[in-house]
């Protein structure tokens, strides 16, 4: 493996890594959300039986985004390590 192919590899291996930790750090969701729940109800609401929850507009960053970044940086990493590998001469 020559110097171009290491540094693919490990700017490949630290933006994939980068992500997960970015990832993990919203929540480790596997599912994006655009809203999340957030429960309003008082004490005497709850006495009462009634609940108050509200719907805010907050994201939360998912799996399913974060996996699709991750296989396309590993595939596009793959392709120029494949590009900047070394072309033996024949003699």
């Amino acid at each position: 493996m020559n110097r171009k192919q290491k540094y693919v590899l490990i700017t490949g291996l630290l933006i994939i890594a980068v992500a997960l930790i970015l990832w993990f750090t919203q929540g480790a969701e596997i599912l994006t959300k655009t809203q999340i729940i957030i429960d309003k109800t008082t004490d005497l609401d709850r006495m009462l039986g009634v609940e108050n929850k509200e719907y805010v507009d907050k994201f939360v960053l998912g799996f399913d985004y974060v996996g699709g970044f991750s296989a396309a940086v590993a595939v596009l990493s793959g392709i120029l390590i494949y590009l900047f590998r070394n072309k033996q001469k024949e003699a």
